[in-house]
């Protein structure tokens, strides 16, 4: 049952990127972790219950990309159409930034590749970026590109796990700590790039393994997952303490990743494994268009900035917009998903 805690999610995505901040700190960037913890997760279990071996992970490929392309490219195709016919608000330092370089090639390919996005503080990307929040989904796309090959080596919990899948779990989770201590660049390395960010999968993968090996052991979530939920929170808190003793903290969103760990996964354990409602897939099914609209919306109809007055209504717009086009553009495209799984998962 984590519809909901998605939409929860993308809606604080969304209102992070008109500035809206919680005692000054950003709610988007805590809620991003979420969805790397979440992403980790169903990952986990789709693979297991679909393909579960390597030699499934062009099947793998395919599903993933008939659930994240439709949308987004629809989103990317409607703001390039906005860029070119439209004229574009003066004095928003959003569109000058996103939209303020004149576009070539090398930036259309960056944009219906997503993946080169995630990379922009190198190759610049982000001077034009259709769909601003896509460098996210560059790292999810990495992430799925990896899966087949690092979850499906670890055995079920209670089995040793193997060492290659141990061995890149303890790398990316030494760069989020060289993040958070200062040593690596908190922001790229910490919320961004996915050397660090793929220990926020793993674990989300690791909650999913427990409650799987919990499944009719009489203990509920499970102690493994009960223990893993409390481990990661209470070494979130302690590394918040020796952060802010070092005084790192405050460096660019450590506070944010932080808090994304601490609130989220424990809230991921608690709904994961509760029954699924029908308003709480419906909630699930438009989290996705309000994560990538908001920006399109914020430009077309708030080009001065959304007040904390027009807040709601802003983000009512993104539910509403993303309801519209996940029922006229991504339900024929799930219809196509399922019969590719059926025809093809193992």
């Amino acid at each position: 049952m984590l519809g909901t805690l998605r939409l929860i999610l993308a809606l604080a995505v969304a209102a992070s990127h008109v500035d809206f901040r919680i005692a000054g700190l950003n709610p988007g960037v805590s809620a991003v972790i979420g969805f790397y913890l979440i992403s980790g997760y169903v990952m986990s279990g789709l693979l297991q219950r679909h393909y579960p071996t390597p030699s499934a992970a062009g099947n793998f490929y395919v599903d993933r990309a008939l659930r994240l392309m439709p949308q987004y490219l629809f989103y990317a195709v409607l703001t390039l159409l906005w860029y070119h016919f439209a004229s574009l608000p003066a004095g928003n330092a959003s569109v000058d930034h996103f939209l303020g370089a004149t576009p070539d090639v090398g930036d259309y390919i960056n944009n219906l590749l997503v993946v080169p996005l995630n990379y922009y503080m190198w190759n610049g990307s982000d001077h034009f970026t259709l769909v601003p929040p896509a460098w996210s989904l560059g790292a999810e796309i990495q992430f799925y590109l990896l899966a087949p090959f690092l979850l499906l080596v670890a055995p079920p919990w209670g089995q040793r796990l193997r060492p290659f899948f141990l061995i890149v779990f303890v790398i990316a989770l030494l760069v989020a700590v060289l993040a958070l201590a200062g040593v690596v660049n908190s922001d790229w390395f910490g919320y961004r790039l996915l050397p660090g960010v793929l220990s926020y999968f793993f674990l989300g993968a690791l909650l999913h393994r427990c409650h799987q090996a919990s499944v009719g052991s009489g203990h509920g979530g499970g102690r493994g997952a009960y223990g893993l939920v409390l481990g990661v929170v209470f070494l979130a808190m302690l590394f918040g303490v020796l952060a802010y003793a070092h005084g790192s903290l405050r460096q660019p969103y450590n506070q944010e990743v932080l808090l994304g760990l601490v609130i989220v996964f424990p809230l991921l354990h608690l709904l994961a494994r509760r029954r699924r409602q029908h308003w709480d897939e419906r909630a699930g099914d438009v989290s996705y268009g309000v994560f990538l609209n908001h920006f399109l919306i914020f430009w077309v109809f708030f080009p001065a900035g959304v007040s904390v007055a027009q807040l709601p209504f802003f983000l009512a717009l993104c539910v509403g917009l993303a309801w519209a086009i996940q029922r006229w553009v991504e339900r024929p495209c799930l219809r196509w998903r399922m019969r590719w799984r059926k025809q093809h998962a193992t």
